[in-house]
């Protein structure tokens, strides 16, 4: 490994699901401190044995959609570390069961855009009021290839998504003309084989095989993306490499979204 990270401290969200600690470990190879945020952190001990061999992060509660929590967790990060370098927002829901657009309730529109929307405002939001005292950094959200299409049953996930892509674009653009040296991309997934995926295709499909038939037929490639794979492009964004770029979009879909 590079050890692109070296001295650098991360704060990443959804931190103890599949993908969340797929980007920690990443960073954590790269030499970062790392701390991982959850709402009410889950498989502690699992997560831990991934870091098997790498500094060991640091887990901590947080409510993505709680302004006072936001502070008062990257205050405590500051504490610890003395700066923050890094920040992903990888928390997010996803449906409850299919809704037209017509029988969609309001109350499954408010969960989807408090956690995938208004939580990634806030995290974004708050990393830059630090980031711009501590010398700058980079923040990555975790979107969907669903901002870029429509959808007859899906429809606050894809609004979601596509604010949390909206979000991104013009918060870098602000941080960037303000001279704040923060820059804000964003990692847009097709669907990414995690225990959460798996259990939504299987109850929709019956099986993992015809799951894996009908959706990778939307692809170009002959499988899906693991969470590793989400986090590689994460870790680049956020690294030293990518210095020029701010307001991207990088979609890892298989060319799901060519067609």
């Amino acid at each position: 490994m590079t050890k692109r990270f070296e001295n650098k401290t991360v704060f990443v969200t959804g931190g103890t699901g599949a993908l969340g600690t797929a980007v920690g470990k990443r960073f954590a190879e790269e030499g970062a401190r790392v701390f991982l945020a959850d709402l009410n952190p889950e498989n502690v001990e699992g997560v831990i044995a991934a870091f098997d061999g790498l500094p060991q992060p640091e887990i901590v509660g947080l409510n993505v959609t709680k302004e006072e929590e936001w502070q008062s967790v990257l205050t405590e990060v500051v504490a610890k570390a003395g700066k923050l370098d890094g920040l992903v927002n990888a928390a997010g829901v996803v449906g409850t069961a299919p809704f037209p657009i017509d029988e969609l309730p309001y109350a499954e529109w408010q969960r989807m855009m408090a956690v995938n929307v208004d939580g990634s405002f806030l995290g974004t939001r708050e990393a830059i009021r630090v980031m711009k005292k501590t010398g700058g950094g980079a923040i990555v959200n975790i979107g969907s290839t669903t901002s870029f299409v429509s959808s007859v049953d899906a429809i606050p996930y894809n609004v979601s998504k596509a604010s949390v892509r909206a979000l991104s674009r013009n918060a870098a653009f602000s941080a960037g003309k303000l001279g704040y040296k923060v820059r804000v991309n964003a990692v847009h997934p097709t669907w990414i084989w995690t225990p959460l995926v798996e259990a939504m295709l299987l109850k929709k499909y019956g099986s993992r095989e015809k799951a894996l038939e009908v959706i990778l037929q939307q692809h170009c490639v002959d499988r899906l993306p693991e969470p590793a794979d989400i986090a590689n492009a994460v870790v680049f964004l956020a690294s030293d490499e990518a210095e020029l770029i701010t307001g991207a979009d990088l979609v890892i879909d298989g060319g799901r979204t060519l067609g």
